[in-house]
Order: structure tokens, then C-alpha cells, then sequence
């Protein structure tokens, strides 16, 4: 089973009841694949499992310091280990493409509200299904916390290999760019692929735009079998749906588009909007708000049409979705929270206020720490100019000091129409208690969105917005 292993004297009977790589996620009788993290001592968390586990594998170059912890476990050691895992994933958790209808949707922002609203489209036309995204996973009703957006390798095979016991006829799942770039979906057949928008975010990790962009792009040209869904009012759709084969669909309000949108109404109770496709018209009423909400659901129509379902039906299901768990949700009189955290979603949910009729905006939000710095005074700059006051405040710093990004937002605003409050807690009860001073005004809690912590160095502190809102309001 191990090519070029060096496996002394072992055993070829063990039971296994699995593979794993992840102490947090370890089921007794697994066996153990040591993997090196950046950030992470996994030989110092050996000791806690070794007991439990059916057998352990390590590269060759580790040996003498896992023969050091393991004494009476077996350990297979091989020349890569990262090789092995996924051959042995491969193996203990074998897939069949042909029975498994994929979709992934790719983006910057709105890859949540739209795998979730295809999601609904499903249940509602009776069709069990499986999610993987950044809030939660789910395998038909059963929900799973989530711990990243697009999981690792090995979670991914274990997930899809559960689902295909469980006859799961579609799999919808977020595909992040650290994803395809660290090739966690590598081998997987997508049956569609849709792309959301491309706008600034992760340039820590990728650098520059057109990396950004390259690696987005590769999801669809490794799946040119797949069916392509394209916003192509954003200008890397544009470019990505004149640069990839095969069979492929564009949305938007561009007179080119398949799925084209000829007429909208937004309001604070929800949107309207019509749009165009065969030479047939369909009119669409939503419980969202938000013109960026219209291309959301318009590419779950367009997943939704494209499988084979009633487009008529799919449309008349469009309004019992009420909404995700920290996307402009409405969590008190007008007060919302939203996971804007780059400069395009900020903007994005600023104007879906305004175009609800909010003349005043009064918004909280900071940035991330260890993350793209520059887009700080990008999101400073949308602050200035779009809210009537900002309260600027800590996300999750990380490991950076709060005061230094609050001062990269800073520099971003050309108004006196800020003040920076640290602690997040009190700058939301700062927020709520200014907006007494304006009419017809709203408070957005921005950045975090459904997140339940913070991260502060090492630590998760337990912090949800929408919690802290509540309590703050119920308090006065």
C-alpha cells in the first residue's frame, strides 16, 4: 500500500476506521498522517491521540523525532507524506464523478448568499443536497460548524464520500482562491462553475489583481466540461467569459447578457426586478435588499435553469429565502449587520441602504489584522463618502496592532466625519445611541457579519455583533 515506505515491523491486519490529518477532527482508530503546518506544532499534540490511533505516517526526514514520542504505535514512514495522504484519501474514500452534481461558485463577494439561495432552490423542489461555504456545512438537514470556507483535501472526500452514501444528488460549495491556489479542489468534476465578481481582497497572499484573477480563473478552465455562469457586468467577468471554452452563460444588465435584468425596484421591505431569457420575461419578488442582491439571485436562477428545473417554479420559490445570518441582516430597527469586509462589498451594502431611503448611515467597521493593508484607505475612503458618520474599530486585529489599522483607515477619509473607538463593543453602543441626532437614519455593524469571536493574537474571543446590538438596545 505505501510505495518506498519504510514500515519495520508492521502489522498488515490493523483495523482503520479512517484517515485523518487533523487532531481537532481525529475519530479513534484513524490513521494519523503527520503534516507540517506553518503556524502549527502538530508533534506536540502526537502524545494525545496516540493511544487511539490505528497507525500513524510521517515523512522520513521526521523520523527520529516521531520515534521519540510514538513507542508502541506503528509508524509508517514514506518520502512525502503530503503525496501519500492523498493517494490513501483517494483509496479509503473512493468517489464516483458520475453520481455527484457539483456546483461552484466562485467570487469575491456574494459566494455565500448565493450557494445558500441555490441551496433553497433545491429544497424547495424537493432535491436533497450538501453545502460547504463559510458559515455552515450541511449534508441534507444535518448542519456541521464550519471551519473554512473551502475545507482541505481530506475533509472534502470525507464530506462528498458521506454525501454519496447518503445518495446527496448535488453538492454546492464556495471555492475560495486560497482553495484553488493550494489545490484543496484538485480532482474534483465540477458539473457548473459560477463566478460572482472580482474586486480587491487577499492581495496579502496573491500579490497583485491579475494573480488574483488567474487563479479564479483556473477553476473554470481545469472544469471546461463544466457549465459557466458569469457576472458579466464586473470587468473580470468580461474577460473570463471571452477567455474560457465550453458552454457558458452570462448574467447582468448588459444588453449581451443571456440572463439579462430590464427593470428593478428596491425598497426597504425587499426588491423587485424583471429580467429576460429564451425571449421570455420573469418577474422576480425577493425579501433581500440591495441592488448587488439582484445579481445574487439571478445566478442562482440562472444554476437552478441550467440543471433542468422549472425556471417559472424556481422564480415563484425566490421569495420564501429570507435571508443568511450576518448578510445586511436587520437585527433591530433599523440597525443591520453585513460581512463587508473589502472595499466593493462596503460599498455594496452602503448603497443597498441608501437606495432603501436611509439619507443617514452611521457605520462601524475596522480590518482585519495580518491581511491586505491596502485596501484599509480604500474602505476609509467609502466610509467618508457614503456614511454620515463612521465609528472606525477593531475586527480581528490578529496579531497586529489595533491602533496602526486604524490609522491605515484613517488616512482613507477627506472628511471629519469619523471617530476611532477601539473597543468594538463600545463603538457599537456609541453607534446606536448617534443615531438619535439624524433622521431617517440607519446603523450598519460592518465586517464581521456572522462571525462568533474575535481574534486577538492568539485567542478567539467570543464576540458576535448581532448579540452585542441586542443587548445593548434591550439594556437602554
Amino acid at each position: 500500500m505505501f510505495p518506498q515506505a519504510d514500515i519495520g515491523n508492521i502489522s498488515t491486519n490493523i483495523p482503520v476506521s479512517g484517515i485523518s490529518r487533523d487532531t481537532r477532527r481525529f475519530s479513534k482508530g484513524n490513521v494519523f498522517f503527520i503534516v507540517e503546518g506553518k503556524k502549527f506544532d502538530v508533534f506536540s499534540y502526537l502524545n494525545e491521540i496516540k493511544n487511539e490511533t490505528a497507525a500513524f505516517v510521517a515523512d522520513r526526514k521526521h523520523k527520529s523525532m516521531v520515534s521519540s514520542i510514538i513507542k508502541d504505535t506503528p509508524v509508517i514512514f514514506v518520502p512525502d507524506v503530503k503525496t501519500e495522504l492523498r493517494r490513501c484519501t483517494d483509496l479509503f474514500y473512493p468517489l464516483d464523478m458520475n453520481k455527484l452534481n457539483i456546483v461552484g461558485v466562485t467570487g469575491t463577494n456574494g459566494k455565500t448568499t448565493v450557494t445558500y439561495l441555490i441551496r433553497h432552490l433545491l429544497n424547495q423542489f424537493g432535491v436533497k443536497n450538501a453545502l460547504i461555504g463559510t458559515i455552515k456545512y450541511f449534508i441534507a438537514d444535518e448542519s456541521i460548524n464550519a471551519y473554512r470556507t473551502t475545507p482541505d483535501y481530506l475533509f472534502l472526500r470525507k464530506f462528498f464520500f458521506r454525501a454519496q452514501k447518503e445518495n446527496v444528488r448535488y453538492i454546492i460549495m464556495e471555492v475560495s482562491s486560497h482553495g484553488i491556489a493550494q489545490k484543496r479542489t484538485e480532482g474534483i468534476r465540477f458539473t457548473q462553475c459560477i463566478f460572482t465578481n472580482l474586486s480587491r481582497d487577499h492581495l496579502d497572499y496573491h500579490l497583485d489583481m491579475g494573480k488574483y484573477f488567474s487563479v479564479k480563473k483556473r477553476l473554470f478552465s481545469d472544469n471546461h466540461r463544466a457549465v459557466s455562469i458569469i457576472n458579466t457586468d464586473d470587468e473580470y467577468g468580461r474577460a473570463l467569459f471571452s477567455e474560457i471554452t465550453g458552454a457558458k452563460y452570462s448574467c447582468g444588465f448588459n444588453d449581451n447578457a443571456y440572463y439579462k435584468v430590464v427593470d428593478y425596484e428596491l425598497g426597504r421591505m425587499g426588491l423587485k426586478f424583471t429580467f429576460s431569457i429564451r425571449r421570455h420575461s420573469l418577474n422576480v419578488k425577493s425579501r433581500l435588499i440591495g441592488r448587488h442582491n439582484i445579481y445574487n439571485i439571478l445566478s442562482s436562477l440562472a444554476s437552478i435553469d441550467r440543471m433542468g428545473f422549472s425556471l417559472d417554479e424556481a422564480v415563484s420559490f425566490i421569495y420564501s429565502f429570507s435571508g443568511l445570518d450576518g448578510r445586511t441582516e436587520k437585527v433591530a430597527e433599523d440597525v443591520f449587520v453585513d460581512y463587508a469586509h473589502t472595499p466593493d462589498a462596503l460599498d455594496n451594502v452602503l448603497c443597498a441602504l441608501r437606495d432603501c431611503g436611509y439619507n443617514n448611515i452611521i457605520l462601524v467597521f475596522g480590518c482585519g489584522g495580518n491581511r491586505d493593508r491596502g485596501k484599509r484607505k480604500e474602505m476609509g475612503r467609502i466610509a467618508s463618502r457614503l456614511a454620515v458618520f463612521s465609528l472606525i474599530t477593531s475586527d480581528n486585529p490578529r496579531n497586529e496592532n489595533v491602533e496602526n489599522i486604524c490609522c491605515d483607515i484613517e488616512s482613507g477619509f477627506s472628511k471629519d466625519n469619523y471617530k476611532i473607538v477601539i473597543d468594538r463593543k463600545k463603538a457599537i453602543a456609541e453607534a446606536v445611541k448617534l443615531k438619535k441626532n439624524y433622521n431617517n437614519c440607519a446603523v450598519l455593524i460592518a465586517g464581521k457579519g456572522h462571525e462568533e469571536y474575535q481574534i486577538a493574537g492568539q485567542k478567539r474571543i467570543p464576540f458576535k455583533d448581532k448579540t452585542v446590538i441586542k443587548s445593548i438596545i434591550d439594556s437602554v
